[in-house]
Order: structure tokens, then C-alpha cells, then sequence
């Protein structure tokens, strides 16, 4: 039994450290700017969010204030809220003029819609090729 404790311990650290990942690269922060903000080393930061160590409440408390949201937040193991993907975006594009920003948000849309229209299979072998060139 406590071997299974353990065991889910250990997936709790991991799901809250990707979420804690999701939400700092939404902010458009490195691992090293977190962990300057935080006073930590950048590879505290690292192993906080593969969930090789599980942060304490008060390191939780911190992080969500840095990250501007509630500890809960950081709680919720789910897969990102479309909200987080949509900050990590706008994040990505402020920069850009609007045009260049309309542009992408065309090209997103349709690379989405093609997406849909794929088979198990065909969507693998295109987010394959995706993340490779990314």
C-alpha cells in the first residue's frame, strides 16, 4: 500500500509541476526568470515542473502570485484551460503588427480545420512532422 501512496504522490507532483510549466510559458517566462523572481535555482524550477520534487504549500503560494492566479489553479489537474492557450498565444504574438496577427489566426484556423478532417493516423504523422519543425 505504501508503495501505491507513493506512486500517486509522485503523479500528483508531476500533473501540478506541468501545470505550473503550462502557466509560466503562457506568462511568457523562462525557467531561469521564474526561478530569479522566486530566488531559487533555475533547476529547482526545473524539477518542480517534471515533478522530480513536489513544491511545498508556501512554494505553491509564491508561484501562483507570480504567475498571477490562485493556488487552486495550480490544482487542477486537467489539460489546459483554453483560456491558458489563448494568454500563451497573445503572449507569442504581441509584437506582431495586426496584420501579421491576422494572418496567423487564419492560418491557425486552418490548419485546425484540416486537422479535424484527418484520420488517427494520417493527425499523428502531421503532429509529428508539426512538432518536428517547431
Amino acid at each position: 500500500m505504501q508503495q501505491k501512496e507513493l506512486s500517486s504522490e509522485k503523479q500528483l507532483a508531476r500533473e501540478v509541476g506541468g501545470i505550473i510549466a503550462i502557466r509560466r510559458k503562457a506568462k511568457g517566462l523562462t525557467q531561469a526568470q521564474l526561478a530569479e523572481q522566486m530566488e531559487i535555482e533555475k533547476e529547482t524550477v526545473s524539477r518542480i515542473e517534471t515533478g522530480h520534487i513536489a513544491p511545498t504549500l508556501a512554494r505553491l503560494a509564491q508561484i501562483a502570485k507570480l504567475l498571477d492566479c490562485e493556488i487552486s489553479d495550480l490544482l487542477k489537474i486537467s489539460t489546459p484551460d483554453v483560456s491558458d492557450q489563448a494568454l500563451a498565444l497573445m503572449n507569442r504574438m504581441e509584437d506582431l503588427s495586426q496584420s501579421q496577427q491576422t494572418i496567423l489566426l487564419d492560418l491557425f484556423g486552418k490548419v485546425a480545420m484540416a486537422m479535424g478532417k484527418l484520420n488517427a493516423k494520417d493527425r499523428k504523422v502531421v503532429e509529428k512532422f508539426l512538432g518536428d519543425i517547431l
